[in-house]
């Protein structure tokens, strides 16, 4: 290929960011590509992308303000991932002015791609795309790269640390706004935002599965020794995109229909029995079974299979939530049928 690297960004953030970055860069040996991928309002980000892809081996993404004030859609972002192939980590984020929180209001899939702050300076940025790059050439596998500790989501690692400065103690309680966690005076409430709500289900849970935390009460949870001492991959360009399901060929076309539908409205499945059927509902749509025993027993065994596969979380008999990773499932599906 032509170039190393080409730096997409926001033509505000040329001067302060990719610019120096882009000298720095050069200055280690890389092939750099960066004046042409300034972007101002109207472009076209996924063709600016191809293009640097099709001359470039790996493309940093320089996300800020700036750049989300272009207002791309979730679909935009969500799709570039859909540009590497399988088993290729070609995208290496760097965030500028921006957190964890701010990329995931813009895409959870990007969201999934932990950044370099530059808040650390831009000799840190350097360190941690050359490290990443000289992984990826030396075939380096993800497995070995963080096998000896667990990476957390972002979402995760706030949760953490904001445990950790406190009393190592988390809260999380249910009410009609939603499902609000909160650590050391820092509140992560969902607002009635069922992605929000999702996430922080799955942060709890994460804690719990890699042993970080325990739950010592219906709503509180308390960091574990290994809690506290975890410090986390701080600021490495690695993927942390899960492994996303394979569906039953039986169930495939159900399931995926019930979690856009869900995911659509209010991430929300129910499945209700009444005399003479059942109704299945997943955000505004409803199917009836009309007494056709054959597509009840279809129907439950969907709903196993997306509990099983961990798309879905059942809250009660009759009603399931779309989990964080059932979001991601089916941002990805979306994005790969418009082909964004």
């Amino acid at each position: 290929m032509t170039w190393d690297l080409f730096i997409s960004h926001a033509s505000e953030d040329k001067a302060d960011v990719a610019r120096p970055l882009a000298d720095m860069l050069q200055a280690k040996g890389f092939k750099v590509w960066y004046d042409e991928f300034s972007l101002t309002l109207g472009d076209n980000l996924r063709r600016s992308i191809e293009q640097g892809l099709a001359q470039s081996q790996f493309g940093v993404v320089i996300l800020s303000p700036s750049f989300f004030a272009r207002k791309w859609t979730n679909l935009e972002l969500d799709g570039l991932f859909a540009l590497e192939k399988l088993g290729e980590k070609r995208f290496l984020p760097v965030w500028h002015n921006v957190n964890a929180s701010d990329v995931e209001r813009y895409s959870s899939l990007m969201a999934m791609r932990l950044g370099v702050p530059t808040s650390k300076g831009l000799d840190h940025v350097v360190r941690q795309i050359d490290q990443a790059v000289q992984r990826a050439r030396n075939g380096a596998s993800q497995e070995s790269i963080t096998e000896a500790m667990p990476f957390l989501h972002p979402n995760t690692m706030e949760l953490l640390v904001a445990a950790k400065v406190s009393n190592g103690t988390i809260m999380a309680v249910r009410h009609l706004g939603g499902f609000s966690v909160s650590a050391g005076g820092k509140s992560f409430g969902s607002n009635g935002d069922p992605r929000q709500e999702a996430l922080n289900l799955h942060s709890l849970d994460e804690l719990l599965m890699n042993g970080l935390a325990e739950q010592i009460g219906t709503t509180v949870f308390e960091l574990t020794q290994e809690g506290f001492d975890y410090e986390g991959p701080d600021g490495v360009l690695e993927t942390h995109q899960p492994d996303f399901p394979i569906i039953t060929p039986a169930n495939d076309h159900y399931v995926k229909q019930i979690l856009k539908a869900a995911v659509a409205g209010d991430g929300e499945v129910t499945f209700l029995a009444y005399i003479g059927g059942h109704t299945l509902r997943a955000g505004g749509a409803a199917w009836e079974s009309g007494g056709d025993r054959r597509t009840v027993a279809r129907w439950k065994s969907v709903l196993r299979e997306g509990v099983g596969k961990k798309l879905l979380v059942q809250s009660s008999e009759e009603i399931f939530c779309v989990s964080h990773l059932g979001y991601l499932w089916t941002d990805a599906l979306n994005a790969r049928d418009t082909g964004s």
